[in-house]
């Protein structure tokens, strides 16, 4: 199984690095990976968005590039708007995007097929406001963040229990504007956090994972791989047994 993994910032030329481990589903070739991240910084906030795109969509890689890269690098955005018609214009503009840049692809049977249909991902944006200390998380879907205090899990969202992900989760669509699909619930979240807290971002599979790790009373937090060159031999393992469903996996990694 190939894995790969985006480089780390050093601690010396940042002061909160962001760490990130990705592989795609075991069998499948790195560019066959369909979760996407965007990470930005600015001296007072730091914001990242990761997309789990839909394996049964068409063109999901692109889906999720798109949507995270939007979200996260909109300064004048904290994530996905407060009000629902705002939510709808803005997919529906990035739905129209998708469409004019994947069209030409759809070269294949089964891409002209499934186009008409659009694509989806599930979706979560969360930005840290450095100089107060808080963050706020939104969300469509299933990627999980967790936070970690005291080596505790603080906070689960949005969801709190292994047994809460199933084969439907939430989407968001490409098909907003046209209104062929309507807009799921967007749930929200947001608190103070404390200095060194740890903020784990986990697409479905892995966030199942560890919360059924920690329902069981264990810590998951302390046995994620430190690097791209264990990923591979920890997820083959963990999926081997049965215990991490074999999907593309992402983990975004940060401490304040």
């Amino acid at each position: 199984m190939s894995s790969v993994a985006a480089p780390a910032a050093s601690a010396g030329s940042d002061p909160h690095p962001v760490h990130v481990l990705y592989a795609p589903k075991e069998g499948n070739a790195d560019d066959q990976y369909e979760d996407a991240y965007a990470i930005t910084k600015s001296a007072n906030r730091v914001t990242i968005a990761v997309a789990d795109g839909a394996s049964s969509a068409v063109f999901a890689r692109e889906w999720a590039i798109l949507l995270t890269q939007s979200f996260a690098n909109d300064p004048t955005s904290a994530g996905l708007p407060e009000r629902e018609d705002e939510v709808k214009r803005r997919i529906g503009e990035l739905g129209k995007s998708w469409r004019e840049s994947v069209q030409d692809k759809a070269t294949s049977w089964y891409a002209q097929e499934k186009l008409p249909q659009g694509s989806s991902a599930a979706l979560l944006v969360v930005q840290w406001d450095l100089l107060h200390r808080t963050f706020r998380a939104s969300s469509i879907g299933d990627v999980c963040l967790f936070v970690v205090r005291d080596n505790r899990l603080k906070y689960a969202f949005p969801l709190t229990k292994s047994t809460k992900f199933d084969d439907r989760p939430y989407l968001v669509t490409t098909e907003i504007a046209s209104g062929a699909t309507k807009l799921p619930p967007v749930t929200r979240f947001g608190a103070p956090y404390e200095p060194e807290d740890r903020f784990l971002i986990l697409t479905d599979a892995w966030a199942a994972y560890f919360l059924t790790e920690w329902e069981a009373r264990r810590k998951p937090w302390n046995e994620l791989p430190p690097g791209p060159t264990h990923l591979a031999r920890w997820l083959k393992q963990r999926r081997d047994s049965g215990k991490l469903k074999n999907d593309d996996v992402t983990l975004v990694d940060l401490t304040l």
